[in-house]
């Protein structure tokens, strides 16, 4: 057997044995998740450091779309400045929710959350509700077809696990992105 032929063997059998070991409830993941300068929940709760940073991937994801949805509905319910408020176009029971949160938001004053708009405080099927009542004041020329809003409509579901702290298997995790890619590619090409 040649050297390089035994330094590949070697390679693939270590990281082999390390995809193992880290399946190992009690082994302590690569990944830190500090909760004081000294205190390390990697090493004290190693299989719930492990669910988290799988949990984090989708989380990411959803908030990647959401930040871009509000962006979106935002821009084009506002027509670059020519409409004097885009809220007033939100349905009045997405209203009347962010109404109830904004009060929330204003007795937990003392948490240094700072302000902020109303577009953050929609959550994912109020976002897609407001692109879906708003169809013709130009998310039909953006988006173009009413199909990836149901498409993101499925992910609902997903959305609240992942935001309830729970993970979801990495089949669910490849609809988000399909989902994301779907999207991405008509909106954002």
């Amino acid at each position: 057997m040649s050297l390089d032929s035994t330094a590949s063997l070697f390679v693939m059998l270590g990281q082999t044995a390390e995809k193992t070991i880290t399946k190992i409830d009690t082994v302590v993941p690569k990944e830190s998740v500090m909760i004081s300068k000294e205190i390390d929940l990697a090493t004290l709760a190693p299989d719930v450091v492990r669910l988290a940073v799988a949990a984090s991937e989708p989380y990411k994801l959803f908030f990647a779309l959401e930040t871009y949805l509000r962006d979106m509905i935002v821009e084009v319910l506002s027509k670059q400045g020519q409409e004097p408020n885009w809220y007033d176009k939100v349905p009045k029971d997405v209203q009347d929710e962010i109404a109830k949160l904004e009060a929330t938001e204003e007795m937990k004053s003392w948490m240094s959350l700072g302000s902020r708009d109303k577009s953050a405080l929609m959550t994912l099927p109020q976002l897609l509700k407001v692109i879906e009542q708003n169809w013709k004041e130009g998310f039909d020329d953006l988006i173009r077809d009413k199909g990836l809003i149901q498409e993101a409509r499925l992910l609902v579901h997903l959305r609240n696990t992942i935001c309830h702290m729970s993970a979801i298997p990495v089949e669910e995790v490849e609809r988000i992105k399909q989902t994301m890619r779907d999207w991405f590619r008509v909106v954002a090409p």
